[in-house]
């Protein structure tokens, strides 16, 4: 009986933590628009503009990094980077590494592929340089996309984005199916917290 209550605890352990919100921006498609991309005072002093890609590939810069080393960084309020992801996803919460001191527009494409306003990100905190924003949305939003563009000191950059949700089963575009999630590490400890917990059960039982 004791067997059998550990493995409903075990499963019900681990299907909470399956259910947790993957990043479904991991490996997104990044493209840029606007003139300001690369500008000229990043590329004069800085570190050297990154990779688009970088932005949706799960990895952080450290906090405080100068705002134009391995960042895509760009000036003027007319330039920006598009996220698109793989199919629509119901999102909760967002995750911005950005150059501190400005405010970041974030928009989303909605299910008729509307551009609609989602949130500003205030990037006012120290220390200068490169910071983690962000949190939960006011309400979740099914997105198809984001795109980012900024205001304040002519200055901007971001190192990484993550949107946090979980994709949508039948949005109506014939996807063939949901792409691959990013396992979250936490699934995986709780299942071998299970398992071992399951095995010194058992093994308890037999030696009696």
């Amino acid at each position: 009986m004791k067997i059998l209550t550990l493995a409903v605890l075990v499963s019900v352990m681990f299907s909470c933590a399956a259910s947790a919100d993957d990043n479904v921006a991991y490996l997104a498609d990044v493209t840029s628009y606007g003139d300001g991309m690369g500008d000229s005072a990043g590329a004069a002093w800085g570190g050297g503009m990154a990779r688009l890609d970088s932005v949706t590939d799960g990895a952080f810069n450290p906090i405080g990094q100068q705002w134009n080393f391995d960042s895509v960084y760009w000036s003027g309020g007319q330039s920006g980077v598009v996220i698109t992801l793989a199919r629509a996803a119901l999102v909760n919460r967002l995750v911005l590494e950005a150059d501190n001191n400005d405010d970041y527009r974030i928009e989303f494409l909605d299910r008729d592929r509307v551009w609609q306003s989602l949130t500003t990100v205030e990037t006012d905190r120290n220390p200068p340089g490169q910071n983690l924003y962000g949190g939960p949305l006011v309400a979740p939003v099914v997105a198809r996309g984001f795109r980012i563009s900024a205001s304040g000191d002519n200055h901007y950059s971001i190192a990484e984005f993550q949107a946090m949700g979980a994709w949508v089963a039948d949005d109506g575009s014939g996807g063939a199916g949901d792409p691959p999630a990013v396992p979250e590490p936490a699934s995986y400890l709780m299942l071998l917290a299970g398992l071992a917990t399951l095995a010194f059960a058992g093994r308890r039982k037999f030696n009696s």
